[in-house]
């Protein structure tokens, strides 16, 4: 796991080890200017460089915040090193902030010239040290230039901390960015450098260590997971049976959607579960049995009586509702039912977010309840929606979703009470406590078709086997996008099918290592 911290509250982070701590700010750059020094000298080393010496050469671009007094520490230390460097400093010297000045006034000393324009020749290296993580107002003017002559240069280009340009907490381009091909960042990472499109610009990101840790009593915004984190996996026990491994109920797929019911009854066992059983329309049977046969399979015709609603409901250890059902009338009392009755953890996705956000009193007469009970709904709610379904359920536009997703998914999991599970090429989860974790496996092969209902099917398999909460959420996302990066290894993003994330789970449970896993 790593963490993940806003421009806020790194500063604050800063502000407390230079004040708190007691750690110097020149020290800290000092620290910040050397590790990234150290990721340039480890891709370019001094004896690896050509005979033309205009091949070897390093630009410093630097502004006059901290960032750029960070670019000119990390120029004097390659010098030191023998790399030839040239240094520009693209501001007034007055605006300079007192770091920079004295890094500027550490280069006279030594015999360096800071220039006030690019010089000619080519480089090998262009350090991008322009603007930090304080950015909040479009670039413009000299400092537009500055980036279009970076972004237009041959040279591997690495980023101070954020590429120039990037919105440090939405990835947001402001007005035009620098695209690094590595950025150094310092301490912790910041959203900017995972969400898209600031993902896109930054390149690899590599996080060093510098001493800026979180103060006690506060914590990071958000999380990330790795693979270290696969030991999260509920452990198999040796004794165990298939009741054992919990029971998962999905109510899914209209005549026209089998393949909802399937992949998600699929995930679900995929992933562990012990027994799945489906509720689908009569037309769904002789299909399913061929394609999971597995699972048990009930069905109904145009009507479903609540006794048969009320034994499958009984029956589970944890329900997905929605995918594919579509949002008819019998679609929504079967929502409607299910939403006032269910008291096992429940996954509500695709047409069951539809139906919710076309009758938003059921969360209103919901949450009253909760108020006037002093009580929780009895168990936890899941919500799994896609960028088009959450702007139904927030009655915002994608746009604005999308603009800010991790503030917007963390108010809808506050206000609901659910954990929200906002899907788009880096998927949010928020749980009402404020918790937040951002998603950074997977990949835009897993732009198809019925990928969201082997989703669903993945965390309630989780869930039926004893997790829980934004673990579970954060957990079930993780693993579904390390498969699609898996499958889209062995076929392309091109070609990868919803099935193939299925085909492609049991090799990554096995990379997992988890112990309680044979």
């Amino acid at each position: 796991m790593q963490y993940l911290v806003s421009s806020a509250q790194m500063k604050a982070y800063d502000q407390a080890a230079i004040e708190n701590t007691g750690i110097p700010a020149l020290v800290l750059m000092e620290r910040a200017a050397c590790a990234t020094a150290e990721e340039i000298i480890r891709r370019f080393p001094p004896e690896g460089r050509g005979r033309e010496a205009d091949k070897s050469r390093v630009l410093i671009l630097a502004g006059c915040g901290n960032n750029g007094g960070d670019g000119f520490a990390i120029g004097r230390i390659l010098a030191e090193h023998g790399y030839p460097v040239s240094f520009v400093l693209a501001g007034e010297r007055e605006s300079c902030s007192r770091e920079t000045m004295a890094q500027i006034h550490i280069l006279e000393h030594l015999g360096e010239t800071v220039e006030a324009a690019v010089p000619e020749g080519r480089f090998s290296v262009i350090v991008d040290a322009l603007f930090g993580i304080g950015l909040s107002r479009n670039v413009t003017g000299r400092y537009e230039e500055i980036i279009s002559y970076i972004n237009a240069s041959a040279a591997c280009v690495v980023a101070v901390d954020i590429p120039s340009g990037i919105h440090a907490d939405t990835g947001a381009v402001m007005g035009t960015a620098v695209r690094a091909d590595l950025t150094v960042t310092y301490g912790y990472a910041k959203p900017g450098l995972i969400l898209y499109p600031g993902g896109e610009y930054a390149g690899e990101v590599v996080c060093r260590k510098i001493g800026i840790s979180c103060p006690a009593g506060q914590k990071p915004l958000a999380f990330v997971y790795d693979r270290t984190d696969l030991a999260r996996l509920p452990v198999r026990k040796n004794d165990g049976n298939k009741g054992s491994f919990g029971r998962v109920l999905v109510i899914a797929g209209n005549e026209r959607m089998c393949g909802a019911c399937q992949f998600a009854a699929l995930g679900a066992y995929r992933i562990g579960a012990g027994l799945v059983r489906v509720l689908t329309v009569k037309e769904n049977r002789n299909v399913l049995m061929q394609t999971v046969p597995e699972a048990i399979v009930d069905t109904y015709d145009s009507e479903v009586a609540e006794a048969c609603l009320k034994e499958t409901l009984d029956w589970a250890d944890c329900v997905v509702a929605g995918p594919g059902i579509g949002t008819d009338e019998r679609a929504c009392r079967i929502m409607k039912y299910i939403w006032s009755h269910c008291r096992v953890p429940l996954v509500v996705d695709a047409d069951g977010l539809n139906i919710l956000a076309s009758c938003p009193d059921w969360l209103k007469r919901d949450r009253d309840s909760q108020r006037e009970t002093g009580g929780e709904r009895g168990a936890e709610v899941y919500f799994t929606p896609h960028l088009g379904e959450f702007s139904r359920l927030a009655k915002k536009s994608i746009k604005c979703c999308k603009e800010d997703i991790i503030s917007a998914a963390a108010s809808y999991a506050r206000e609901q009470g659910v954990i929200l599970v906002c899907k788009d090429a880096r998927t949010v989860v928020a749980d009402p406590a404020g918790e937040l974790y951002l998603n950074t496996s997977g990949d835009n092969g897993m732009a198809t078709g019925g990928s969201g209902d082997v989703l669903a099917g993945i965390l309630a398999g989780l869930l039926a086997q004893g997790m829980q909460g934004l673990e579970a959420a954060a957990l079930a996302v993780y693993l579904h996008g390390l498969a699609g990066n898996r499958a889209s290894s062995i076929k392309s993003t091109y070609a990868v099918k919803a099935g193939d994330l299925l085909e492609a789970l049991p090799q990554v449970l096995t990379e997992g290592g988890n112990k309680g896993w044979t």
